[in-house]
């Protein structure tokens, strides 16, 4: 097996190193490998269980949790990234079979070659599908939900559960069944129970080697975007506004006062094949936005697309923080008045600027019910002028605000409820990042808020846990099941799982 894989290309002293995109996040592992295959991915866990190490998968490293961090064997999933038809289910839909290492933007346009689309999926499209899926990644969709909501099947590959010295390839999917049971090479394991553990569990109950997605027939979206009063936006929230359109997002200046106060809505529907040409779309896109974005805020376009201004923007931020009202609502004027039609997947994708790859976030869960959310939005507005006012130290973006549709994954922050995603991102170089994070963990976690998997998590532990989820038992019951050795735990887990 050895001969098949290859030494990350990153050294640290001639030894094999693995990061985060953004840098902020470094591993050194014992071994490094590069599975091309289901047997390669056996025998990887074989030799952690032999030897007793810790196994852990990475994909293309667009998270900021510590998650993937291993200290023993690490796993990079990139090689891994086939897709084909999903001919085995006894179910009436459109599905393909994915390996776990695809990106995002390559599952994309193969299904868009085949006439499909994705129902749901985040603003960027450079993570790995099983990294996106098993964190809980999500868009902004009442109507769709979060990406896991397109899984069917899962094939896992850890301890066989009879005998825990030996592996055990499983195919798992939800009790009612899916696929023909004559035409399942692995172990057929049909519970609810295991499914709804395993679909969102960042890596803790084995190697997931692939999924099955129901997809769509490709579909149009039209987005728009509209800069509005905060307070008419906030009434229109209040009356349900997620609720009338495929997706909404919505980003809010938090430093700016009073009737000042804007706020950009994007909206995106769903409308009918052909209904303007998709090449002028492209074209909008790529050059009438940007022009238009010039003509408003002629640095802000320039911070998002070159390295230079991005660190006069950083100098700015740091030298001026009196000044950043005035930055944010910059940033967020500069997208108004947008309307956009394209296929799904390219209306999704919310562009990766310069300034993108090199921000960072935590973002928090809290349930829709009763406009809870828009009440500790409120309090989290009131909070950051505080600290703002107190210490000079702020977020470096507005918030953003996404809507996700309650789950029955165990371990999403959307299981058995509606919930509004708040983001707050600092870019990597401002003064006091990890200091303005480390105080909205602090204050979103006492509002009983639940932290993305997948976004900075240095505060949520075992207690948050329990409290926060109500299925934690029976995931646990799996986690001790599938993970018998603790061959798929590290420190992450340790902190949120105890385990």
């Amino acid at each position: 097996m050895a001969e098949k894989h290859r030494i990350n290309q990153k050294f640290y002293f001639g030894r094999p190193t693995w990061r985060n995109s953004t840098k902020t996040l470094k591993a050194h592992p014992l071994k490094y490998y590069y599975p091309e295959n289901k047997k390669d991915l056996i025998e990887i866990v074989r030799e952690g269980i032999e030897h007793n190490v810790s196994v852990r998968a990475v994909g293309s490293g667009h998270s900021y949790s510590k998650a993937p961090l291993a200290s023993g064997l690490l796993v990079d999933m990139s090689k891994l990234d086939h897709l084909k038809p999903y001919h085995h289910s006894i179910a009436v839909g459109h599905f393909f079979d994915v390996e776990a290492g695809i990106k995002v933007e390559a599952l994309n346009t193969a299904l868009d070659k085949a006439g499909y689309c994705l129902s749901a999926m985040g603003g960027i499209d450079h993570q790995s599908i099983a990294g996106a899926i098993s964190t809980g990644t999500h868009g902004s969709s009442l109507k769709y939900g979060a990406m896991s909501k397109m899984v069917k099947s899962i094939v896992l590959i850890t301890h066989d559960k009879i005998d825990d010295t030996k592996i055990q390839t499983y195919r798992i999917e939800p009790t009612k069944g899916f696929t023909d049971p004559t035409k399942c090479p692995e172990e057929l394991i049909a519970d609810d129970e295991v499914f709804f553990s395993a679909l969102v569990c960042f890596g803790s109950l084995g190697l997931i080697y692939s999924y099955v997605l129901e997809v769509e027939p490709m579909y149009h979206l039209r987005e728009k975007k509209s800069l509005r009063p905060w307070k008419e936006v906030r009434n229109d929230l209040e009356n349900g506004l997620p609720d009338r359109h495929d997706s909404v997002m919505v980003l809010v200046n938090p430093y700016t006062k009073g009737e000042n106060r804007s706020a950009l809505v994007t909206t995106h529907d769903r409308v009918p094949k052909g209904e303007e040409n998709l090449i002028l779309q492209d074209l909008k896109r790529k050059v009438l936005f940007p022009l238009k974005r010039f003509s408003r805020s002629f640095l802000y376009e320039l911070v998002s697309r070159f390295p230079l201004f991005f660190w006069i923007s950083v100098w700015n931020f740091n030298k001026k923080p009196q000044n950043i009202a005035k930055l944010l609502d910059t940033a967020v004027k500069s997208q108004r008045d947008e309307e956009y039609l394209n296929k799904g997947y390219k209306v999704m994708y919310q562009g990766l600027d310069y300034i993108k790859e090199r921000a960072y976030d935590c973002e928090f869960a809290v349930r829709m019910n009763g406009n809870h959310y828009l009440e500790v939005l409120d309090q989290l507005m009131i909070y950051l002028q505080h600290i703002h006012e107190l210490y000079q130290v702020n977020i470096t973006s507005p918030i953003g605000l996404r809507f996700v549709a309650a789950s029955p994954a165990f371990l999403t922050a959307e299981y058995g409820q509606d919930v509004c995603y708040i983001d707050t991102p600092v870019l990597l170089h401002a003064y006091g990042r990890e200091t303005i994070l480390d105080h909205i963990q602090s204050f979103m976690l006492d509002k009983n808020a639940i932290p993305h998997w997948g976004k900075i998590n240095d505060q949520m532990d075992y207690e948050h846990v329990q409290q926060r989820f109500p299925k934690f038992r029976n995931f646990r019951k799996q986690l001790l099941l599938f993970n018998r050795h603790k061959i798929f735990s590290n420190k992450f887990t340790r902190q949120v799982l105890d385990y």
